[in-house]
């Protein structure tokens, strides 16, 4: 039996973004990443301007998400597809287009 292969880091062709969240789901620092960059490089970076500046990380991001912390505060750290700022809708809805029926 294979192990399943976290497919956060591989190379795309789009954007991705790595998105600082409060608890609450606010964001709070977002960067984008170019096409063809190495994610888990550019993660690795973020992760080492976080802890510059005080921050630590919970756990590693093999599956591109760590909680961090600085004196008693929380945030999460998310490697995403998806632009924080999109405000389209992210789910499916299978009633959308049958509507006018």
């Amino acid at each position: 039996m294979g192990r399943y292969k976290f497919i956060a880091y591989d190379e795309s062709a789009t954007a991705r973004y790595i998105v600082v969240w409060s608890l609450q789901w606010q964001v709070i620092d977002c960067r984008r990443i170019a096409p063809h960059r190495d994610l888990s490089a550019a993660m690795r970076e973020t992760l080492h301007q976080l802890e510059v500046q005080g921050w630590e990380a919970e756990g590693d991001t093999p599956y591109g998400f760590a909680f961090i912390r600085r004196e008693g505060e929380r945030r999460l750290l998310m490697l995403t597809a998806r632009d924080p700022f999109d405000s389209s809708l992210q789910s499916f809805d299978p009633f959308k287009n049958n509507a006018a029926h």
